[in-house]
């Protein structure tokens, strides 16, 4: 079942959480802030209904979501290892179960023969969860799922909401996508009465950038290339170990590429470890690059979308590229 709207969907997630005590929560691979801060404020509100949330990322989460409370709750996947028993499987974020990672590959018996339960604001979702939320309109995740909170008359504690808080702020980039509108601003406040700590997600998000990530933004934006109103950037493993970044340093690189002027479609091609490339796709309002990146199994929003590139970096700007320009004309 497929639902769009929190009120309608909310007796039907209440019965299936009445049914079950154990509840696995996954979220997409290389997870952001409103992947983590969903993840995490379900698990504050499965644990206030007296169940047990096992809450399991694919990659580790960005380093401001150490903030959190309940952080210590997150546990990384280990390629080959076996999956926690539960009663049910919830995924928060996720477009689809290829976006989990590993854990949905090596398992894929598991995640069939559990009830799989699905809540998602991705306009790409194909809705293959027994029971799905899925509202592309939602500013993000986290709101909507707060607004299904919200319909079940469940607890939100000031823990919850401080999760969830976060997931809305950096997924709408503090209110500036063209999905945020007033009912996005209603669920801020609404959070904020909960007894969301404003100041603390604040702070860690934005006064906690750590000096490696500024550098290696620094390094990568002095090489930006652009051409009309494209716009695109390469980051390499060796510049990651140049200025001792993390993996998740390259949020702040696209954050601000997209706020170069003139810019219609921005593009980052970041190596991974294993030699393919992550791409991360944004754009303006008009310009759908979700449909770019379902081309190699990603997806994402109309105007935020990304995908993991089975080639070596050279090769991936070479496909992409053209491809980018041909949408822009």
């Amino acid at each position: 079942m497929i639902y769009t709207d929190p009120q309608a969907a909310a007796p039907a997630f209440q019965a299936q959480l009445d049914q079950v005590e154990r509840v696995l929560l996954f979220t997409h691979i290389n997870p952001d802030g409103d992947a983590v801060g969903s993840l995490l404020g379900a698990a504050h509100v499965l644990r206030a209904l007296g169940k047990e949330p096992i809450c399991m990322l694919a990659s580790s989460a960005p380093s401001f979501c150490q903030a959190l409370p309940g952080a210590s709750w997150l546990s990384v996947y280990q390629q080959g290892s076996s999956l926690p028993a539960a009663d049910m499987i919830w995924l928060l974020d996720v477009a689809n179960t290829a976006r989990v990672g590993a854990a949905a590959e090596e398992h894929r018996a598991a995640f069939e023969a559990c009830p799989l339960v699905i809540v998602d604001h991705h306009v790409t979702n194909d809705g293959v969860g027994q029971l799905n939320l899925i509202d592309p309109t939602a500013a993000s995740n986290a709101d909507l799922l707060f607004r299904l909170f919200q319909a079940m008359q469940v607890p939100v504690s000031a823990e919850a909401a401080t999760c969830l808080y976060l997931g809305m702020l950096t997924d709408t980039q503090s209110f500036q996508t063209s999905s945020t509108s007033a009912q996005t601003l209603h669920t801020a406040a609404d959070l904020i009465s909960a007894g969301a700590d404003r100041a603390a997600v604040v702070s860690a998000v934005y006064f906690n950038v750590p000096l490696s990530t500024e550098r290696l933004t620094a390094r990568v934006l002095s090489d930006l290339q652009q051409e009309d109103g494209l716009i695109w950037a390469h980051l390499t493993q060796a510049q990651l170990a140049a200025c001792n970044a993390g993996e998740d340093a390259s949020d702040d690189t696209v954050g601000r590429m997209q706020r170069v002027a003139g810019m219609r479609v921005c593009a980052l091609f970041k190596e991974r470890p294993d030699g393919t490339v992550k791409l991360s796709l944004r754009s303006v309002s008009g310009i759908n690059v979700a449909a770019v990146a379902q081309t190699w199994g990603g997806g994402g929003h109309a105007q935020a979308a990304g995908a993991t590139l089975a080639m070596d970096p050279p090769t991936a700007e070479a496909t992409v590229l053209p491809i980018l320009r041909q949408l822009l004309r």
